[in-house]
Protein backbone atom coordinates (compact mmCIF):
# COMPACT_ATOMS: atom_id res chain seq x y z
CA UNK A 1 0.00 0.00 0.00
CA UNK A 2 1.34 3.44 -0.97
CA UNK A 3 1.78 5.52 2.17
CA UNK A 4 3.11 8.62 0.42
CA UNK A 5 1.32 11.90 1.01
CA UNK A 6 1.62 15.54 -0.04
CA UNK A 7 -0.15 18.36 1.80
CA UNK A 8 -0.40 22.15 1.45
CA UNK A 9 -0.67 24.44 4.47
CA UNK A 10 -0.88 28.14 5.29
CA UNK A 11 1.02 29.51 8.28
CA UNK A 12 1.00 32.80 10.16
CA UNK A 13 -2.58 33.66 9.14
CA UNK A 14 -1.95 33.13 5.43
CA UNK A 15 1.32 35.07 5.18
CA UNK A 16 3.33 31.91 4.51
CA UNK A 17 2.54 28.92 2.27
CA UNK A 18 3.98 25.46 2.95
CA UNK A 19 3.96 22.22 0.99
CA UNK A 20 5.21 19.02 2.65
CA UNK A 21 5.74 15.67 0.90
CA UNK A 22 6.47 12.15 1.99
CA UNK A 23 7.77 10.28 -1.08
CA UNK A 24 9.36 7.16 0.42
CA UNK A 25 7.38 4.65 -1.66
CA UNK A 26 7.85 6.67 -4.87
CA UNK A 27 11.62 6.87 -4.41
CA UNK A 28 11.86 3.16 -3.56
CA UNK A 29 10.01 2.42 -6.81
CA UNK A 30 12.44 4.64 -8.73
CA UNK A 31 15.43 3.02 -6.97
CA UNK A 32 14.29 -0.42 -8.14
CA UNK A 33 13.32 0.77 -11.61
CA UNK A 34 16.73 2.31 -12.33
CA UNK A 35 18.84 -0.04 -10.15
CA UNK A 36 20.27 2.90 -8.20
CA UNK A 37 23.18 2.92 -5.76
CA UNK A 38 22.87 4.72 -2.39
CA UNK A 39 24.55 7.79 -3.93
CA UNK A 40 22.30 7.95 -6.99
CA UNK A 41 19.25 7.04 -4.86
CA UNK A 42 19.91 10.17 -2.79
CA UNK A 43 20.50 12.34 -5.86
CA UNK A 44 17.61 11.17 -8.01
CA UNK A 45 15.37 10.80 -4.94
CA UNK A 46 15.77 14.46 -4.04
CA UNK A 47 15.38 15.48 -7.67
CA UNK A 48 12.21 13.39 -8.16
CA UNK A 49 10.69 14.69 -4.92
CA UNK A 50 11.03 18.36 -5.86
CA UNK A 51 9.86 17.55 -9.41
CA UNK A 52 6.64 16.11 -7.98
CA UNK A 53 6.16 18.95 -5.52
CA UNK A 54 6.55 21.48 -8.35
CA UNK A 55 3.84 19.65 -10.24
CA UNK A 56 1.47 20.69 -7.45
CA UNK A 57 2.77 24.26 -7.16
CA UNK A 58 3.72 25.22 -10.74
CA UNK A 59 1.28 23.41 -13.05
CA UNK A 60 -2.05 25.22 -13.18
CA UNK A 61 -3.76 23.59 -16.19
CA UNK A 62 -3.86 19.93 -17.23
CA UNK A 63 -2.49 20.82 -20.67
CA UNK A 64 0.66 22.23 -19.03
CA UNK A 65 3.81 20.28 -18.23
CA UNK A 66 7.31 20.71 -16.86
CA UNK A 67 10.56 19.30 -18.17
CA UNK A 68 13.32 19.66 -15.59
CA UNK A 69 16.98 19.15 -16.47
CA UNK A 70 19.86 19.32 -14.00
CA UNK A 71 23.43 18.76 -15.15
CA UNK A 72 26.29 19.61 -12.81
CA UNK A 73 28.95 18.04 -15.06
CA UNK A 74 29.65 15.45 -12.35
CA UNK A 75 29.89 11.66 -12.52
CA UNK A 76 26.12 11.13 -12.44
CA UNK A 77 25.64 13.03 -15.68
CA UNK A 78 22.27 14.67 -16.31
CA UNK A 79 19.13 14.21 -14.21
CA UNK A 80 15.85 14.67 -16.11
CA UNK A 81 12.19 14.71 -15.07
CA UNK A 82 8.98 15.23 -17.03
CA UNK A 83 6.02 16.31 -14.90
CA UNK A 84 2.33 16.28 -15.87
CA UNK A 85 -0.96 16.75 -14.04
CA UNK A 86 -4.26 14.92 -14.46
CA UNK A 87 -7.37 15.17 -12.25
CA UNK A 88 -5.29 17.10 -9.69
CA UNK A 89 -2.82 14.19 -9.55
CA UNK A 90 0.80 14.74 -10.52
CA UNK A 91 2.68 12.12 -12.54
CA UNK A 92 6.41 12.17 -13.08
CA UNK A 93 8.92 10.15 -15.05
CA UNK A 94 12.60 10.59 -14.34
CA UNK A 95 16.08 9.21 -14.91
CA UNK A 96 19.73 9.78 -14.05
CA UNK A 97 22.29 9.37 -16.83
CA UNK A 98 24.75 7.21 -14.85
CA UNK A 99 22.77 5.28 -12.20
CA UNK A 100 25.74 3.15 -11.04
CA UNK A 101 27.83 6.01 -9.56
CA UNK A 102 28.82 5.39 -5.93
CA UNK A 103 31.08 7.71 -3.90
CA UNK A 104 32.52 7.44 -0.36
CA UNK A 105 30.54 9.14 2.40
CA UNK A 106 31.51 12.64 3.47
CA UNK A 107 33.39 13.12 6.76
CA UNK A 108 30.06 13.79 8.53
CA UNK A 109 28.70 10.41 7.39
CA UNK A 110 26.35 11.93 4.79
CA UNK A 111 26.04 10.88 1.14
CA UNK A 112 28.14 13.17 -1.07
CA UNK A 113 25.43 14.19 -3.55
CA UNK A 114 27.09 17.51 -4.43
CA UNK A 115 30.31 15.90 -5.65
CA UNK A 116 28.47 13.13 -7.52
CA UNK A 117 26.15 15.57 -9.32
CA UNK A 118 28.77 18.29 -9.76
CA UNK A 119 28.57 22.04 -9.38
CA UNK A 120 29.74 23.37 -12.74
CA UNK A 121 26.55 23.09 -14.75
CA UNK A 122 22.98 24.32 -14.81
CA UNK A 123 19.38 23.74 -13.81
CA UNK A 124 16.89 24.25 -16.63
CA UNK A 125 13.13 24.24 -16.08
CA UNK A 126 11.02 24.24 -19.25
CA UNK A 127 7.34 25.08 -18.82
CA UNK A 128 5.06 24.07 -21.64
CA UNK A 129 1.57 25.55 -21.47
CA UNK A 130 -1.69 25.45 -23.38
CA UNK A 131 -0.93 28.75 -25.13
CA UNK A 132 2.40 27.84 -26.70
CA UNK A 133 4.32 24.69 -27.48
CA UNK A 134 7.58 26.61 -27.27
CA UNK A 135 7.33 26.89 -23.50
CA UNK A 136 9.32 29.02 -21.07
CA UNK A 137 12.90 28.27 -20.07
CA UNK A 138 14.22 29.10 -16.62
CA UNK A 139 17.98 28.47 -16.81
CA UNK A 140 20.17 29.09 -13.75
CA UNK A 141 23.72 28.02 -12.83
CA UNK A 142 24.10 25.44 -10.07
CA UNK A 143 25.36 26.56 -6.68
CA UNK A 144 26.07 23.30 -4.85
CA UNK A 145 24.86 20.18 -6.69
CA UNK A 146 23.02 19.25 -3.49
CA UNK A 147 19.67 19.69 -5.34
CA UNK A 148 17.67 21.63 -2.71
CA UNK A 149 20.00 24.64 -2.72
CA UNK A 150 20.01 24.68 -6.53
CA UNK A 151 16.22 24.69 -6.79
CA UNK A 152 15.98 27.38 -4.10
CA UNK A 153 18.41 29.40 -6.23
CA UNK A 154 16.11 28.92 -9.23
CA UNK A 155 13.08 30.23 -7.30
CA UNK A 156 15.08 33.22 -6.08
CA UNK A 157 16.53 34.11 -9.50
CA UNK A 158 13.76 33.18 -11.92
CA UNK A 159 10.70 33.91 -9.81
CA UNK A 160 12.00 36.44 -7.27
CA UNK A 161 10.30 34.26 -4.64
CA UNK A 162 11.94 33.90 -1.21
CA UNK A 163 11.89 30.13 -0.72
CA UNK A 164 13.09 27.71 1.94
CA UNK A 165 13.49 24.23 0.49
CA UNK A 166 14.60 20.99 2.15
CA UNK A 167 14.88 17.59 0.47
CA UNK A 168 16.08 14.34 1.98
CA UNK A 169 16.55 10.65 1.23
CA UNK A 170 17.60 8.20 3.93
CA UNK A 171 19.07 4.99 2.50
CA UNK A 172 19.79 1.74 4.33
CA UNK A 173 20.81 -1.78 3.30
CA UNK A 174 17.24 -2.63 2.31
CA UNK A 175 16.58 0.44 0.18
CA UNK A 176 14.86 3.75 0.89
CA UNK A 177 14.10 4.19 4.58
CA UNK A 178 12.53 7.62 4.23
CA UNK A 179 12.28 10.35 1.59
CA UNK A 180 10.49 13.64 1.25
CA UNK A 181 10.73 17.39 1.33
CA UNK A 182 9.15 20.66 2.31
CA UNK A 183 8.99 24.07 0.66
CA UNK A 184 8.13 27.32 2.42
CA UNK A 185 7.19 30.43 0.42
CA UNK A 186 6.65 33.91 1.82
CA UNK A 187 3.57 35.80 0.66
CA UNK A 188 3.92 39.51 -0.25
CA UNK A 189 2.46 40.55 3.12
CA UNK A 190 4.94 38.51 5.18
CA UNK A 191 6.92 40.70 7.60
CA UNK A 192 10.38 40.52 9.14
CA UNK A 193 8.73 38.96 12.19
CA UNK A 194 7.50 35.90 10.26
CA UNK A 195 10.87 35.62 8.50
CA UNK A 196 12.70 35.69 11.83
CA UNK A 197 10.40 33.07 13.37
CA UNK A 198 10.83 30.71 10.40
CA UNK A 199 14.63 31.14 10.37
CA UNK A 200 14.76 30.30 14.07
CA UNK A 201 12.49 27.26 13.63
CA UNK A 202 14.52 25.83 10.75
CA UNK A 203 17.80 26.14 12.67
CA UNK A 204 16.34 23.97 15.45
CA UNK A 205 14.58 21.45 13.15
CA UNK A 206 16.06 18.02 12.34
CA UNK A 207 16.52 17.11 8.67
CA UNK A 208 13.38 16.20 6.71
CA UNK A 209 14.52 12.58 6.28
CA UNK A 210 15.14 12.29 10.05
CA UNK A 211 11.68 13.66 10.87
CA UNK A 212 10.03 11.27 8.43
CA UNK A 213 12.11 8.38 9.80
CA UNK A 214 10.84 9.32 13.27
CA UNK A 215 7.34 8.94 11.76
CA UNK A 216 6.37 12.53 12.34
CA UNK A 217 3.25 13.50 10.41
CA UNK A 218 3.39 16.17 7.71
CA UNK A 219 1.32 18.43 9.99
CA UNK A 220 3.92 18.04 12.75
CA UNK A 221 6.73 18.73 10.28
CA UNK A 222 5.00 21.88 8.99
CA UNK A 223 4.63 23.17 12.56
CA UNK A 224 8.27 22.37 13.40
CA UNK A 225 9.79 24.09 10.35
CA UNK A 226 7.59 27.20 10.48
CA UNK A 227 7.37 27.59 14.25
CA UNK A 228 3.61 28.12 13.89
CA UNK A 229 1.44 25.80 16.00
CA UNK A 230 -1.70 27.14 14.29
CA UNK A 231 -1.03 26.13 10.70
CA UNK A 232 -4.06 25.69 8.48
CA UNK A 233 -4.39 22.67 6.16
CA UNK A 234 -5.69 23.78 2.75
CA UNK A 235 -5.15 20.71 0.48
CA UNK A 236 -4.59 17.11 1.52
CA UNK A 237 -3.67 13.79 -0.12
CA UNK A 238 -2.16 15.36 -3.21
CA UNK A 239 -0.82 12.48 -5.31
CA UNK A 240 2.65 12.21 -6.85
CA UNK A 241 2.81 9.05 -8.98
CA UNK A 242 5.20 7.57 -11.53
CA UNK A 243 4.02 7.11 -15.10
CA UNK A 244 5.87 6.57 -18.36
CA UNK A 245 3.91 7.00 -21.59
CA UNK A 246 6.52 5.64 -24.00
CA UNK A 247 5.42 3.52 -26.97
CA UNK A 248 6.86 1.88 -30.06
CA UNK A 249 5.09 4.52 -32.17
CA UNK A 250 6.97 7.33 -30.40
CA UNK A 251 10.31 5.63 -30.93
CA UNK A 252 9.34 5.02 -34.55
CA UNK A 253 8.90 8.77 -35.02
CA UNK A 254 12.32 9.26 -33.46
CA UNK A 255 13.88 6.87 -35.96
CA UNK A 256 12.15 8.60 -38.86
CA UNK A 257 13.58 11.92 -37.69
CA UNK A 258 17.10 10.48 -38.20
CA UNK A 259 16.51 10.58 -41.96
CA UNK A 260 16.72 8.04 -44.77
CA UNK A 261 20.52 7.87 -44.94
CA UNK A 262 20.97 7.14 -41.23
CA UNK A 263 18.29 4.41 -41.24
CA UNK A 264 19.98 2.81 -44.27
CA UNK A 265 23.26 2.81 -42.32
CA UNK A 266 21.56 1.09 -39.38
CA UNK A 267 20.20 -1.61 -41.70
CA UNK A 268 23.62 -2.06 -43.34
CA UNK A 269 25.58 -2.23 -40.08
CA UNK A 270 23.18 -3.95 -37.66
CA UNK A 271 20.28 -5.28 -39.68
CA UNK A 272 17.87 -4.08 -36.97
CA UNK A 273 17.46 -1.39 -34.32
CA UNK A 274 17.03 -1.67 -30.57
CA UNK A 275 15.76 1.38 -28.69
CA UNK A 276 15.39 1.78 -24.94
CA UNK A 277 13.32 4.23 -22.91
CA UNK A 278 15.44 6.18 -20.39
CA UNK A 279 12.45 6.65 -18.09
CA UNK A 280 11.20 3.06 -17.70
CA UNK A 281 13.95 0.95 -19.33
CA UNK A 282 11.49 -0.70 -21.69
CA UNK A 283 13.11 -1.93 -24.93
CA UNK A 284 11.56 -1.68 -28.40
CA UNK A 285 12.94 -3.73 -31.31
CA UNK A 286 12.69 -2.76 -34.99
CA UNK A 287 13.36 -5.51 -37.54
CA UNK A 288 15.04 -4.95 -40.89
CA UNK A 289 11.63 -5.09 -42.57
CA UNK A 290 10.19 -2.47 -40.21
CA UNK A 291 13.15 -0.16 -40.84
CA UNK A 292 12.75 -0.55 -44.59
CA UNK A 293 9.11 0.46 -44.24
CA UNK A 294 10.22 3.61 -42.36
CA UNK A 295 12.43 4.54 -45.32
CA UNK A 296 9.46 4.12 -47.67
Amino acid sequence: MNKDRTVKFLAYEGKVSVICSKTTDLIEYIRNLHDLTPTTSAALGRFATISGMMGHTEIKEEEDSLTIQLNGKGETGALVSVVEKENNQVFIKTYIENPSVELPLKSNGKIDVGTAVGRAGYLNIIKKNSVTDAGYNGLVPLTSGEIAEDFAGYFAQSKQTPTVLALGVLVNANGIKSAGGYMINLMPDATENEISLIESAIKKAPSISEMLDQEKSLEEIAKIVTGDENIKLIEDNLIIGYRCDCSKEKFQKGLISLGKEEIENIIKEDGMAETKCHFCNKTYMFTKEELEKLID
